[in-house]
């Protein structure tokens, strides 16, 4: 099956349903990063629309509950087959992986790409809130630094230095820069811009970065001058009582007044569609309440990124079941909803520079805002 068969709203069945059902390997193939910041346990493939998927991958009980198809090599290395059906272009290992800074770290240490065009790095590896045992019941932050997958702080010129080999190998189209949060009051930010001056030395390529709200929010004008083109502040949840629940340290600490507050005052230094946050789907939240929220931040310019929750091996909800497993048709008119919404608002992803949206390898928010511009026209 190819792009040209299939129309907007196919594809965003597809993609909805590949984030949230998934796909089984067999046993001998790569089925992903074990741990990390965002979404991890997953292969990045190219969809018919050419754009990205990062497809869970699900093994033993996990395939059963989520109902996982089949995702298969072809004779084609570079093409795999899902379901029996749909073939898709597999997001080939870069070069650059293989390569080392002068004292022996290896590039994939340091950033990987997300997607097939982003390059990410996580800058502090770790999380104030796992050490006072209230981190977010999602969140695998520590486990690849932990395993020697990576280091608990990039350096900044190793950083910049990466992002030189990945252009010069003409992969990535942006960079992403997320943080955990260390005990320190500027939320882990001065960190971020030290990493933002280091790249600016050598690429004008756009960043986006992502961290909490600072208490001072002066911090948010500073990264913007230091040349930051995008930023994330992530709410999690629309639902309070979900979000208490499943990220108790981010609830204590940061109300919506605060987030509302500190979105507000970053689009006066980021465009419209470049300050963003992640709402989850399927933590047993009231949808009425997320779409509420996607309305109220899409009308004022904040972009909603909508993906649904990936259990991940290692967090505290490795073998929970998300309220969407089973319900495919339930969750695609979740998505149409959205993409109305952003749709509405004039919000599309594909037109912003950076941030998980651009990317897109987690969300279905661009397919849907696809599907609601198609049956506008």
């Amino acid at each position: 099956m190819t792009g040209n068969t299939m129309d907007a709203e196919e594809i965003l069945r597809l993609k909805v349903r590949l984030l949230t059902e998934g796909a089984t390997l067999s046993q001998d193939v790569y089925a992903g990063r074990k741990g990390g910041a965002g979404p991890v346990g997953g292969r990045y493939f190219i969809l018919p629309n050419g754009r990205s998927v990062g497809i869970p991958i699900r093994t033993g009980a996990q395939q059963k509950i989520f109902n996982s198809a089949t995702l298969v090599p072809t004779d084609d290395p570079t093409i795999w087959l899902y379901d029996d059906s749909i073939e898709m272009k597999v997001v080939p290992k870069p070069r650059f992986y293989d390569l080392k800074t002068s004292d022996g770290i290896s590039y994939s240490q340091i950033a990987l790409l997300h997607g097939d065009r982003t390059l990410a790095t996580t800058v502090y590896q770790s999380c104030r809130y796992w050490s006072h045992g209230t981190q977010c019941k999602f969140c695998t932050i520590p486990l690849s630094q932990r395993s020697g997958a990576t280091m608990i702080e990039k350096v900044p010129d190793h950083v910049a230095e990466v992002v030189i080999a990945a252009e010069k190998e003409g992969l990535i189209d942006d960079v992403l820069l997320t943080t955990g949060t260390p005990e320190s009051e500027d939320m882990g930010i001065e960190s971020l811009i030290q990493v933002i001056e280091a790249i600016r030395k050598v690429s004008e390529i756009p960043i986006g970065v992502q961290f909490e709200p600072p208490v001072d929010r002066e911090t948010i004008r500073d990264i913007a001058n230091a040349g930051a083109n995008a930023v994330g502040m992530h709410i999690e949840s629309a639902d309070e009582a979900i979000r208490e629940e499943m990220c108790p340290g981010k609830h204590q600490y940061g109300p919506l007044d605060l987030y509302k507050r500190s979105w507000q005052y970053a689009l006066d230094y980021f465009e419209k569609g470049h300050v963003s946050t992640f709402i989850l789907h399927g933590l047993g939240e009231d949808t009425k309440k997320t779409l509420s929220l996607v309305g109220e931040l899409s009308e004022v310019g904040v972009m909603p990124i909508v993906a649904p929750i990936r259990p991940s091996l290692g967090s505290q909800l490795a073998n929970y079941e998300p309220t969407y497993a089973g319900q495919l048709d339930e969750s695609v008119e979740f998505y149409k909803e959205v993409g109305k919404i952003l749709f509405q608002h004039g919000l599309n992803p594909k037109g912003t520079v950076a941030g998980c949206h651009r990317c897109g390898g987690c969300t279905p928010i661009q397919e849907a805002y696809d599907w609601a511009a198609s049956i506008s026209s």
